[in-house]
């Protein structure tokens, strides 16, 4: 273990918390606690490179800190804004529906979920925090939510490929371009 990865274990640990306040009704709370969170979704990986600890199992929880906190996020907005789902749920669907197309194979070639960490999929947790936080600290923004969706997709897609492009389970893969480029050296 090192800090990195417990800065990772925050995020998995935050989940539950965030949780109870999403059922307890605490808005204000549970969306403070989520902007510390995707901050330290952000500063995990910086520290794990600068002071080199890089690890599988800290890619592995940073994966699991990612997803906990997004589908923590997702429910609270959903909790708190209700009503943009009335208006929004089939882009939504489409989005949840592609990464868990990507999910079930990666799940069928490797037996795991994968853990690539593309630039794209680290765009589109950006542009879903991003949309989360200022959605619930200030307002919806229409252009933000079409932005993030259109990054999503991306990102599933590309992770999609890359679960056939790839013949083993492989961590930090940094996108399509980079895969393609290091078979052609």
């Amino acid at each position: 273990m090192n800090i990195p990865n417990f800065i990772s274990l925050f995020r998995i640990a935050a989940a539950p918390v965030m949780w109870l306040l999403i059922y307890c009704g605490y808005e204000t709370a549970f969306t403070w606690l989520l902007t510390a969170a995707f901050f330290t979704d952000i500063i995990d990986g910086v520290i794990a490179r600068k002071l080199k600890q890089v690890t599988k199992l800290g890619s592995v929880l940073d994966s699991y800190g990612d997803s906990l906190t997004i589908i923590s996020g997702i429910a609270g907005l959903v909790k708190f804004n209700s009503h943009l789902l009335d208006v929004y749920l089939s882009f939504v669907m489409i989005v949840v529906s592609l990464h868990l197309i990507q999910l079930f194979l990666a799940l069928w070639k490797y037996g795991k979920p994968s853990s690539f960490h593309t630039w794209s999929a680290k765009l589109g947790a950006l542009a879903v925090g991003m949309f989360i936080l200022v959605t619930l600290h200030f307002h919806f923004m229409p252009w933000l939510f079409y932005v993030t969706i259109a990054i999503l997709i991306m990102d599933a897609i590309e992770e999609s490929i890359l679960v056939f492009m790839l013949p083993q389970w492989k961590n930090d893969v940094k996108g399509i371009y980079w895969i393609l480029k290091q078979k052609k050296i």
